[in-house]
C-alpha cells in the first residue's frame, strides 16, 4: 500500500504541473498575437471551443485556429465544459470585449476569483454565463452585479 501511496503523490503533482502549464498566462504572446487569439488558444489547447464573431460554427481543432486570426477575429464564444481551467487561467479573459456566451459547466478549478476577473473583462456584452458545478460560492456571485447584458446564467 505504501508504493501506491506515493505513486497517487507523485501523479497529483505531475498532474498539477501539466495543470499550470496549461492555464499559464504569458503576456508578451498575448501582446504578440492579441487578446483574443491568446485566450482561444487557452481554450482550445484545453479542449474547449470558440466561436469567433464571423463565424457561426466552433472551433475545436487547435491547428484550425491560425486561419481565424486577423485584425478583425474576436471571440463571441466559448465552451469549456469539464475542462482542466483555472482560475488562474481566467487572465486570458483581459481583453475580450466580445464575449456574448461563456460555458464553464462543470470546471471544477473556477472559482470566486476566475468570475470575478471574467465579470471584470466580459461586463458589457455577456448575455449567457453557465457556471454549474464550478467551486464559484454564493459570495463569488457578487461579482454578477458588473454584468449588465446578462439575460441567462445556471448555477
Amino acid at each position: 500500500m505504501p508504493a501506491l501511496s506515493r505513486y497517487l503523490k507523485r501523479s497529483r503533482l505531475f498532474y498539477g504541473f501539466i495543470n499550470l502549464a496549461f492555464n499559464s498566462y504569458d503576456k508578451d504572446r498575448v501582446h504578440r498575437i492579441g487578446p483574443d487569439a491568446a485566450a482561444s488558444e487557452w481554450i482550445v489547447k484545453n479542449d474547449g471551443a470558440i466561436r469567433a464573431k464571423s463565424r457561426s460554427s466552433w472551433i475545436r481543432d487547435y491547428n484550425a485556429l491560425s486561419s481565424c486570426y486577423g485584425a478583425t477575429f474576436k471571440v463571441a464564444g466559448i465552451e469549456a465544459i469539464g475542462i482542466d481551467i483555472t482560475s488562474g487561467g481566467c487572465q486570458h479573459f483581459d481583453g475580450l470585449k466580445h464575449v456574448q456566451y461563456l460555458s464553464l459547466k462543470n470546471c471544477v478549478n473556477i472559482d470566486d476569483t476566475g468570475l470575478r476577473i471574467i465579470c471584470r473583462n466580459c461586463w458589457e456584452t455577456l448575455e449567457f454565463l453557465d457556471i454549474s458545478g464550478t467551486s464559484v460560492s454564493i459570495r463569488g456571485l457578487e461579482s454578477l452585479i458588473l454584468l449588465s447584458s446578462l439575460k441567462s446564467l445556471k448555477y
